[in-house]
């Protein structure tokens, strides 16, 4: 979906059509924001990940000490 949008806007700015410093300046720019796009939200879920791993792993601590002890 990222990569469509990059391609829609690319082609509506004439990047493709001929190389010149603004169009090669936006398309790099287009490119890294995009990457770090990605790996922001990347990063993001990961971290989600482990926070919701590490809630998960303090409740069954927390079962496992109510057993052993009631």
């Amino acid at each position: 979906m990222l990569t469509s949008m990059m391609l829609l806007v690319g082609s509506v700015l004439g990047l493709g059509d001929s190389p010149s410093a603004f169009g090669q300046t936006l398309a790099l720019l287009i490119t890294f924001l995009g990457i770090g796009l990605v790996a922001n939200v990347l990063i993001i879920y990961v971290v989600a990940q482990v926070l919701a791993e590490r809630k998960q792993n303090k409740e069954r601590q927390q079962q496992f000490r109510q057993s052993r002890t009631g």
